[in-house]
């Protein structure tokens, strides 16, 4: 569902009205990002939830000083993910040989350098983690096959075929995937509002 296009965000909500409901979504919107940025950092499974709610506990402490004038909030969001997964790697001494060993030591470029690796591995997460919530709510919107022809357009398979292997024709195919397109760029552009500040 489209929510309104209001530009008063969940993050100014829970800063400005400190209400329990609006902390808890923020949680419940971040957390599985989190938490899948955090694996792609290497980190061991078992160390994964507790720095997860360390990077939660930081966000909610640091949000009312957070400045959207200074930095977007998923940049804002990755040096705190950076930090802690940099302090935990520290605490355990094994920093130098875990990164070497994590198959990826692009991502652990000396932050004051400019965009790192990680920097764009996070803006590439961060736009499919918007898209597949966005997905997941047009998935709630459409009956029927829509959402189906549209995966399968994805995928590369021909309009043709498609209506083929439906059983509903050429025209009927191009218009509900037409459909599905025009509903999950209005739920990207909706939840983008909510969640970048």
């Amino acid at each position: 569902m489209v929510t309104n296009g209001t530009r008063y965000t969940l993050l100014e909500r829970a800063v400005d009205t400190g209400s329990d409901g609006a902390w808890e979504e923020l949680v419940e919107t971040y957390h599985r990002f989190i938490f899948h940025i955090l694996h792609q950092l290497n980190i061991d499974r078992a160390d994964i939830d507790d720095l997860s709610q360390q990077v939660l506990f930081t966000l909610t402490q640091s949000l009312p000083n957070y400045d959207r004038k200074r930095a977007k909030f998923r940049t804002w969001l990755s040096t705190i993910i950076r930090n802690t997964a940099f302090s935990h790697h520290r605490k355990l001494n094994r920093y130098k040989n875990r990164f070497e060993t994590s198959g990826r030591p692009e991502l652990f470029e000396d932050p004051t350098c400019g965009e790192s690796a990680l920097d764009r591995l996070i803006e590439h997460e961060w736009a499919a983690y918007i898209s597949g919530m966005a997905m997941e709510r047009v998935r709630q919107t459409f009956r029927g096959n829509a959402v189906e022809i549209f995966q399968m357009s994805l995928d590369g398979m021909s309009t043709e075929r498609i209506a083929d292997k439906t059983g509903l024709t050429v025209a009927s195919v191009y218009t509900l995937r037409k459909r599905v397109k025009k509903r999950l760029y209005l739920e990207i552009r909706a939840l983008t509002a909510r969640m970048e500040p």
